[in-house]
């Protein structure tokens, strides 16, 4: 029986895999800023499911965590953290934001249960890791108003894109050093219902490359994530990756027509607000089945548009990691 990383290195050379790949991802929240529970509790998911490949699902606010003294955390499994006091709150706070150190905090916790699950794992499953784009951490540090800091006070944000870039680029490195498959890269701006294409090429695209080229040096494995329900299909030729995520369920372009954007392997066919969540199980199925019909090429990883709410039982994930075709 092949493992998952001969699985996917098979369908990245174009080969068609039986039964289909597969890989569900959630929040573990409350335990994922406990390292050992948080290490222990994604051993016990993939043990579970087998998914085809791990996603290191940190909780979502660990780039700006260090950052950010005011995040409200959550108090039971079914909430996430949120901001509540930004870093930023006027332009001139880009100009003092200092580097992070990859070893240390938040970013220090991660790459502790990095190590650990590669030493449970590596060369069996591959390992990817989750990272954000510079401009996305920025606003999870700023809110909306870095719209207002992008037309009014370009240079101070640019100088603050420059500092979250270097501490990124660094906690890739690091990440690489302990022999991570690849990454999932996830852009929260790259959607057109809430960003200008020239607008994300001004102050997207140079700092999303400086991280991106890091990332897929040396690495095999990578995961684009588009998120939104306008996606911006336009930048994907300019980012090498392997592998493209995005809602195809729910933004209107279904993976048949994705495929017009990228020969790399896409990732989706479940949607994960939808029957998966109202408890349905033979239209889950059907999900599935569209999604291996729509692309001829076979160069599919059945999973989700994005992360799947913390709420959903997991018994329901038996059905896509039983899926057969």
């Amino acid at each position: 029986m092949m493992k998952q990383k001969e699985r996917i290195q098979r369908l990245l050379k174009g080969e068609r895999v039986t039964p289909p790949l597969r890989a569900l991802w959630k929040h573990f929240p409350i335990v994922d800023r406990i390292p050992r529970r948080f290490i222990d509790r994604t051993i016990a998911f993939q043990e579970r499911f087998q998914w085809d490949f791990i996603k290191l699902n940190f909780n979502g606010l660990y780039s700006v965590e260090d950052w950010c003294p005011g995040v409200r955390w959550p108090s039971h499994e079914l909430e996430v953290g949120v901001v509540e006091d930004f870093a930023i709150k006027q332009p001139k706070d880009w100009l003092v934001l200092e580097p992070l150190h990859p070893k240390h905090g938040a970013l220090g916790r991660e790459r502790y249960v990095t190590e650990a699950v590669l030493r449970r794992y590596q060369g069996t499953v591959p390992i990817i890791a989750t990272i954000f784009s510079p401009l996305t951490t920025a606003i999870k540090m700023c809110g909306d108003p870095l719209f207002t800091h992008m037309k009014e006070s370009p240079k101070e944000l640019h100088r603050g894109l420059e500092v979250i870039t270097q501490t990124t680029v660094a906690f890739v490195e690091e990440l690489k050093k302990l022999g991570v498959d690849g990454f999932f890269f996830a852009t929260q701006l790259a959607d057109s219902e809430r960003l200008t294409l020239p607008l994300y090429r001004e102050f997207g695209t140079a700092y999303d490359l400086a991280v991106t080229e890091t990332a897929l040096r040396g690495t095999w494995f990578n995961v684009f994530h588009l998120h939104g329900m306008q996606p911006m299909f336009q930048l994907v030729s300019q980012y090498s990756f392997q592998a493209v995520n995005y809602h195809d369920r729910r933004c209107g372009i279904p993976l048949k027509k994705a495929r017009e954007f990228t020969e790399a392997v896409l990732i989706g066919g479940l949607d994960e607000y939808g029957a998966i969540q109202k408890d349905q199980e033979e239209a889950v199925k059907r999900e599935l089945r569209d999604a291996l019909n729509q692309l001829p090429d076979a160069k599919l990883i059945l999973g989700p548009g994005c992360v799947v709410p913390v709420g959903i039982p997991e018994d329901r994930f038996l059905w896509v990691s039983n899926f057969s075709g």
